[in-house]
């Protein structure tokens, strides 16, 4: 809170005599609530990458993007896979699915309770116009899931143009992307194939976009179709103490056989209309589906997972001068089946672990209301309350088989109410102050409450709760651009998977944490970034096991969550055509268990860039990831017994084409 304040007494007096606003300052933001508003009044920390720096980027994964923006680092696994983190520690199993909220336009890539932990591959990043993403619980928008943030991608507007870009790289990487748009609409396609870099992980992929904007009467109508496949081959962990730095190991897989396949399409209509002057309606019919099947390459015995679900849902906002109010609705039916081929290995035993199949029901009522305290004070308070029942059908003999145990036919329902409330202080264009009090909440997901193991019992797993208080700052100083968030959390009922892999239904953490950004524009030549994040995740309870590395202390680290990371970056303009940049990414060290008892010592990777611009049509670009050919791991943890490592890309070059008319 000392280094808040000072920082805050520190640029405010400048702040306020700033003679302009560039554009970077007065961003328009769609993600809050579902319409455009000013991300410099909004009163939470909300970060864009626009089409500009996606495509400086060119990422070939989520991370390469979304890890340049504070508060979030994603742990890289293999091919399209990846962990996350959004003010919180690396959350795996049940807790990573269900703790941040992927979008696309708006609208969840999954059924809350049927989420993805690898969620992000099946958005269309690589054919974004932009993506935001939001810090913290989400507005009241935004239900189950939007715990620690959400992500949104959004796709480009009809706008009369062709675009497309290609990518390859020294290891075979080799990639299209490209749109065709008139003034009604757009088809997007992305296609990759890599061979990756380690034995038996490359992976296909294929994403199609469909969208058309049409007027119907006095609504305004946006159809949208997208679809997804991928075929992977899967490198599972190397093992071992520092095994990422073996240049004997980090290139191989253990797992050849491992794979995963996964196919999701969706749909949705978009429509609004406006009553009156300064009053308007949001109806959003869609539906969803995916199917997917991979090895559980992670866990010993590595058995074969089925899921799958489908989901019809609308999401309908009535908008005010200063009020909304909402309800939404949506159905699914999902199925679950775990079989594992290979011999028994320790509770992990041959044969059916689970095959059952999973109805739910989400509603959820909604409402916002504000009002200015004085012309530069605005107050904004509102509530969520959600109500999921899940009808579960157990379609295989109940009982327990290892460390699996089976439960008859049942069904649970949760009901939580989540209060926001917020302030927002503007003393200038320039200068703006925010504070925020929301309750973040989620129904568990279906495998926490089906996926049982033998120490646990069915319905004893709660609804998770996370408490939340942020300030924040937003500030341009001349050229200079400058946020500043502080943030505490308080979370409860935290369900997640010891170092032993045993399900801990009850937990208890707590999260502080400081995030500051900025940009400076020192000439139309030389422009500077960066962000940096402090971050203390403790557990707050004691679980004490047979394990060492498993056990809890109150007070411990939670394992995965380092306290200190970030980035800076220099882009320079030598001549108009021209763009280079370098960037430095660092990560603190973390905890590798729970207990404590072994850490990561962190790394730093830097990255060039270069982009030319050969004519009005057609740019050339090229960028070395690992410039240092540093030997890191993009995921580290500790798990039955062993140091485990999804090693880091040693240093590669990609380049490419991009052209637009």
């Amino acid at each position: 809170m000392r280094i808040f304040l000072c920082l805050t007494a520190a640029v405010a007096p400048f702040c306020l005599s700033a003679a302009q606003i560039n554009s970077d300052f007065d961003e328009v933001i769609v993600t809050a609530e579902r319409r455009s508003q000013n991300r410099q009044t909004y009163p939470a920390k909300i970060d864009i990458l626009t089409s500009e720096r996606l495509e400086e980027i060119a990422a070939v994964h989520a991370a390469e993007s979304l890890n340049s923006v504070p508060g979030v680092h994603i742990h890289r696994g293999s091919g399209v896979e990846h962990l996350t983190s959004v003010r919180s520690p690396i959350l795996t199993g049940g807790a990573g699915a269900g703790s941040f909220l992927y979008l696309q336009d708006g609208i969840p890539l999954r059924a809350a309770g049927f989420s993805n932990v690898n969620g992000l591959f099946e958005a269309q990043m690589e054919l974004a116009e932009r993506t935001e993403v939001f810090k913290g619980p989400g507005s009241v928008l935004y239900g189950s899931n939007a715990l620690h943030g959400l992500v949104n991608v959004i796709s480009p507007e009809p706008d009369n143009q062709i675009k497309f870009s290609l990518m390859g790289n020294e290891d075979g990487y080799l990639s299209f992307a490209g749109r065709a748009a008139s003034t009604e609409a757009v088809i997007s396609v992305a296609i990759a194939d890599d061979n990756g870099f380690r034995d038996y992980s490359g992976y296909e992929q294929q994403k199609l976009s469909i969208r058309l904007d049409e007027k119907f009467g006095e609504w305004d109508g946006s159809w949208q179709l997208a679809f997804q496949n991928l075929n992977q081959e899967t490198a599972g962990f190397i093992q071992g103490v520092d095994a990422y730095r073996d240049d004997a190991i980090r290139f191989t897989n253990s797992n050849p056989e491992a794979y995963r396949d996964s196919k999701s399409a969706r749909t949705h209509l978009k429509l609004s209309r406006k009553i009156g002057t300064d009053q308007s309606i949001q109806i959003i019919p869609y539906a969803r589906w995916t199917d997917m099947e991979f090895l559980r390459h992670f866990v010993p015995g590595q058995a074969l997972e089925k899921n799958g679900h489908w989901s019809v849902g609308s999401l309908n906002t009535f908008y005010g001068s200063n009020f909304l109010l909402g309800f939404d609705a949506e159905y699914t039916k999902g199925f679950l089946d775990e079989f594992q081929n290979n011999p028994s290995r320790f509770s992990f035993v041959q044969g059916e672990h689970y095959n059952y199949s999973v109805k739910a029901v989400t509603l959820a009522g909604y409402g916002e209301y504000d009002f200015d305290i004085t012309p530069k004070t605005k107050l904004s308070f509102g509530a969520r309350a959600e109500y999921v029942d899940y009808n579960y059908d157990n379609l295989t003999d109940t009982g327990t088989s290892g460390r699996f145990r089976r439960v008859d036919d049942r069904s649970d329902n949760f009901f939580v109410v989540t209060p926001k409330l917020a302030i927002t202080h503007s003393l200038s264009d320039a200068l703006t102050f925010y504070g925020r009090a929301v309750r973040g909440a989620r129904a568990p997901q279906v495998t926490d409450l089906y996926s049982l193991q033998t120490q646990q019992a069915p319905g004893e797993i709660n609804s998770e709760k996370l408490d939340s208080l942020e300030a924040g700052i937003k500030c341009q100083l001349g050229d200079i651009n400058i946020e500043a968030a502080l943030y505490g959390m308080e979370k409860r009922n935290f369900f997640f998977r010891n170092a032993n892999g045993l399900n801990v239904t009850d937990g208890k953490t707590s999260h502080r944490g400081l995030e500051f950004s900025a940009k400076w524009r020192l000439s139309d030549f030389i422009e500077i970034s960066g962000n940096l994040n402090l971050a203390d995740h403790k557990y707050n309870f004691t679980d004490i096991v047979s394990s060492g590395s498993s056990s809890i202390t109150k007070g411990d680290e939670v394992d995965s969550a380092p306290s200190i990371f970030g980035h800076a970056a220099v882009k320079v303009t030598p001549v108009q055509e021209l763009k280079l940049e370098a960037e430095w990414r660092h990560m603190g060290d973390y905890a590798l268990d729970p207990g404590n008892t072994n850490f990561y010592p962190g790394h730093d990777v830097m990255v060039l860039r270069g982009q030319y611009q050969v004519s009005d049509a057609i740019s050339l670009f090229a960028r070395v990831d690992n410039l240092l050919d540093t030997k890191y791991a993009n995921r580290a943890d500790f798990a039955f017994g062993n140091e485990r490592y999804f090693p880091g890309r040693p240093r590669t070059i990609f380049w490419g084409m991009r052209s637009g008319f």
